[in-house]
């Protein structure tokens, strides 16, 4: 009799596990029919990660990574990841304060020298989130500038501002500005580049091994060059002025190191669980149904569940990352191109995959959502 169960159970155990992969494999195939459909084969690409229940389903990359070579994308294809940098900027001051090197209470200009005085009650958590109010250094920048802007630059032309936008802690006010100063205050901190510093506390340790950031003369393997659509035919469109600037998105990655950079925040490899600077806790409010973290956009699901998402826009690059560790969903988008069709992609793939939030209205999608708040 009990053999008779253990095997009536193994065999409904082998039949749930081989329906279970029918069910991957058919979403695999709608997956990459979506984008099959939207990056064709000859023109600048994009790269699909999708995790289910905490299961790979499709890593796939779409396209090519540059119109002269004819390379294609691939899970292995780094790409600028323009503001979904701002997660790894945030997490190397969240290990600072883990270390008790830094309290994200202390005022900016305890590491920040030379700041006006009207600077004096911004702190370092008011630049995570996104609340200091400080002034978008994109609007400082002089007239006919052609060198491409620095951290220290941006530094520097916060010194010679004349006022914030509103009292620190009291507003939302997406800031790239912010981020730049971050990296200024790493480097006071530690004497340390930030690209030594990510790279030895970040992408070593989680074996991050192709990430980087991007550097004057640095051949950055294995990457993908960005593209515009110029009325239907497609123009280099590879760097600006501000592309240079580190903590507000410069870095380059791709699915695979992606990945693990997700199984580590999921994991708690990099913060303890339940730590107070966990960077998917909402903290500063942008609307009532959604909220900025550390690093990452905020907000429930209708079925009440948490996600964390941000995406990137910069010259010839769009990316979109969207994570709900609660039902080990993971959705990543990479391109090289600054066009329309990643909202398309991202909505696509969203639907198969039943993400819907609570602040959902029909043909609003979310990565148009996020531009508003970036303008």
């Amino acid at each position: 009799m009990a053999y008779r169960t253990a095997a009536l159970f193994m065999i409904m155990f082998f039949a749930m596990s081989c329906r279970n992969g029918q069910e991957d494999s058919n979403q695999k195939d709608k997956l990459h029919n979506i984008m099959a459909e939207i990056y064709p084969e000859d023109a600048p690409g994009a790269a699909l990660l999708v995790i289910n229940n905490g299961s790979p389903i499709i890593s796939e990359g779409f396209g090519l990574t540059d119109l002269d070579k004819k390379n294609k994308v691939t899970p292995q294809t780094n790409f600028r990841m323009a503001s979904v940098s701002k997660q790894f900027t945030a997490m190397s001051l969240l290990l600072l304060a883990k270390e008790g090197k830094v309290s994200l209470e202390d005022p900016i200009g305890k590491y920040l020298t030379g700041l006006p005085s009207f600077t004096d009650d911004i702190r370092l958590k008011h630049l995570l989130t996104h609340s200091s109010g400080i002034a978008d250094y994109e609007s400082l920048i002089p007239e006919g500038t052609t060198e491409q802007v620095s951290d220290a630059d941006v530094l520097e032309m916060i010194r010679h501002s004349d006022s914030l936008y509103f009292e620190p802690g009291t507003k939302f006010r997406y800031s790239n500005t912010a981020f730049c100063l971050i990296t200024e205050v790493i480097k006071s901190i530690t004497g340390q580049d930030y690209p030594q510093y990510i790279a030895e506390n970040i992408f070593q340790p989680l074996k991050m091994d192709h990430s980087t950031m991007m550097g004057k003369d640095l051949d950055i393997s294995n990457r993908a060059y960005g593209y515009h659509d110029n009325d239907g035919t497609w123009k280099f469109a590879d760097q600006s002025i501000t592309s240079a600037t580190l903590g507000d998105g410069c870095v380059y990655t791709s699915l695979d190191d992606y990945a693990k950079w997700a199984k580590a925040l999921w994991n708690h490899q990099l913060l303890p669980e339940d730590s107070p600077l966990d960077p998917f806790i909402p903290r500063q409010e942008i609307s009532q149904k959604m909220s900025y973290g550390y690093g990452f956009f905020t907000a429930k699901e209708k079925d009440g569940s948490q996600a964390v998402f941000h995406s990137g826009e910069s010259t010839g690059f769009h990316n979109i990352v969207y994570h709900n560790p609660s039902k080990g969903l993971l959705i990543v988008i990479f391109s090289n191109s600054d066009d329309d069709r990643i909202s398309d992609a991202f909505d696509k793939v969203g639907r198969e995959m039943g993400l819907e939030f609570a602040f959902d209205k029909k043909d609003v999608s979310l990565f148009h959502l996020l531009s508003k708040i970036y303008e």
